[in-house]
């Protein structure tokens, strides 16, 4: 049976900056405040303006990107796929707390990519979690409402850089990354060859 070659496009919207992650906190299941929310006000009546027409909608299930899919005024299905990192212990601490009182597992966890001390996931796990989550897109135009973290391994795993590579990618709150493929209606038959690469089309580009 021939396949036929479908374009994917995802967009990936990051979550509003909550609290925790203004004072420099490792994130926890934290819902954003009204004023963080504020920005996506005017796109609520704009959805299709402002990303195009979308064919699935997806979210995170932590607080913030569940808010956010409310301000927008957008039914999403819920993927614990796009769950922000475990950062087990540390949730909710700040980076100058962590860095006094586990020092040494901090500097483990910032070289070490399979580090997870801190009872948590490490980020190697992120990236697999995101490798697997990019292998399963459906043809068409998808939106995940996810995290910047989760941003950063969907980016490094598209480009095949390492897990560790997503530490120097910036994404900011509110902010748009894109990536787009090539994928099939079936799937290849063995020692067909890898899929379609992925692109990255754009990175962190503000919400307007």
């Amino acid at each position: 049976m021939t396949t036929r070659p479908c374009p994917v496009r995802l967009t990936l919207l990051c979550v509003p900056a909550t609290a925790a992650l203004r004072a420099g906190c490792f994130p926890a299941d934290e819902a954003p405040d009204t004023a963080a929310l504020a920005p996506l006000a005017p796109l609520a009546a704009l959805t299709t303006a402002s990303f195009g027409p979308l064919d699935h909608v997806v979210a995170s299930p932590m607080a913030s990107a569940r808010a956010t899919t409310q301000a927008l005024g957008l039914s999403a299905d819920i993927d614990a796929a796009l769950r922000e990192v475990d950062y087990g212990r540390w949730a909710g601490k700040s980076l100058k707390e962590v860095a006094v009182l586990e020092a040494d597992a901090l500097a483990a966890w910032l070289a070490d990519p399979a580090m997870h001390g801190h009872g948590g996931e490490s980020l190697q796990a992120v990236s697999a979690r995101a490798g697997q989550w990019l292998a399963r897109r459906a043809p068409g135009h998808t939106l995940a409402v996810t995290h910047a973290s989760v941003i950063r391994a969907l980016v490094a795993h598209a480009l095949g850089a390492p897990a560790r590579a997503a530490m120097q990618i910036d994404i900011a709150p509110l902010t748009l990354t894109t990536l787009t493929t090539l994928n099939t209606l079936t799937a290849p038959p063995p020692g067909a060859g890898p899929a379609a690469p992925w692109r990255v089309t754009s990175v962190a580009a503000p919400v307007h």
